[in-house]
C-alpha cells in the first residue's frame, strides 16, 4: 500500500456494492471505497443503477486514514463535473474559496430576486382587494 497515495488515479474491480458505496479491490491489492456520493456527477439512487460487481473502474484516492481504510471518488475523473469542482478540486478545502466579492454578487442577486417577488405579491394582494 506504500506506493498507494491521496491524489492517486488507480484501476480496479468492483468486488462488492452496499446501499452506501461500493467496494473496489485496487491491483495493489487493497480494498477501497467509493462511497454513493462520489460515483456519479448525477444523483445516485442505487448503487447497482452505475456500477456491477466485476465491472473495471478508474477512480482518484480521495483520502487514507491512520488505519489504511482508502476512500475513492469515480466522480472526481468526470469530464461533466460542475466547473467550481473541475477548478478547485474537492469541496473539503484545498479547492477555490468564495471570495467576498462573490458573495456580495449573490446576496445583491438575491436581494434583487427578493424585492421583485415581495413587489409581485403586494401588487396581486391589492388587486384583490
Amino acid at each position: 500500500m506504500s506506493q498507494l497515495k491521496e491524489g492517486a488515479i488507480v484501476t480496479g474491480e468492483v468486488v462488492s456494492t452496499k446501499p452506501f458505496g461500493a467496494f473496489v479491490k485496487l491491483e495493489s491489492g487493497a480494498i477501497g471505497l467509493v462511497h454513493i456520493s462520489q460515483i456519479s456527477t448525477k444523483y445516485v439512487e442505487k448503487v447497482e443503477d452505475v456500477v456491477q460487481v466485476g465491472a473495471k473502474v478508474k477512480a482518484k484516492i480521495l483520502s487514507i486514514d491512520a488505519n489504511g481504510k482508502i476512500s475513492l471518488s469515480i466522480r472526481a475523473l468526470s469530464d461533466d463535473r460542475p466547473p467550481r469542482e473541475r477548478k478547485g478540486g474537492d469541496r473539503r478545502g484545498g479547492g477555490r474559496k468564495n471570495s467576498p466579492a462573490d458573495f456580495e454578487d449573490m446576496m445583491k442577486k438575491w436581494m434583487k430576486s427578493s424585492e421583485e417577488r415581495l413587489s409581485a405579491l403586494a401588487a396581486k394582494q391589492k388587486r384583490n382587494r
